[in-house]
């Protein structure tokens, strides 16, 4: 068996030019920092009265992705909202997340408990607001 032996210098220059070849992800529109304030208000059923909070948080868009987290990742009261922006300002974010404390989740839900729903919402220049699309009533509100 026969091995090639290239010079260090080449097999630097040829791994540089293949990271050159790779496509930069595109920038958006909506790209930078964010600054994201969650509502949950009293969720007031008749088998459930889950207590209301207000979560404010910061997140990054980079090539037009959002990715924003609240608390310590795998930490009971953690969550992760994540989702692409179009380029027209629409969005289908997801938020991920762990119970905390019981009365404030629907349901009574145990600490430790993950969860997770959709949101939907829109971006404009610098500002944005979104709603959850299932369970308890949520929004969101997006600044620069």
């Amino acid at each position: 068996m026969t091995f090639l032996r290239l010079p260090l210098s080449f097999v630097l220059a040829l791994a540089g030019t293949a990271a050159l070849a790779q496509p930069a992800p595109s920038s958006s529109a909506f790209d930078g920092i964010w600054n994201v304030t969650m509502t949950c208000p009293p969720h007031n059923e008749e088998d459930d009265d889950a207590k209301g909070y207000t979560h404010r948080y910061t997140g990054q868009v980079t090539a037009g992705v959002l990715r924003a987290v609240h608390g310590t990742e795998g930490e009971p009261g953690w969550h992760l909202l994540r989702g692409r922006i179009g380029d027209d300002g629409n969005a289908a974010l997801r938020l991920e997340g762990i119970v905390n404390n019981a009365r404030y989740a629907i349901n009574g839900a145990e600490r430790g408990k993950r969860y997770s729903y959709r949101v939907k919402a829109h971006f404009d220049g610098s500002s944005g607001s979104g709603e959850r699309l299932t369970g308890r009533t949520c929004t969101f509100v997006f600044k620069r």
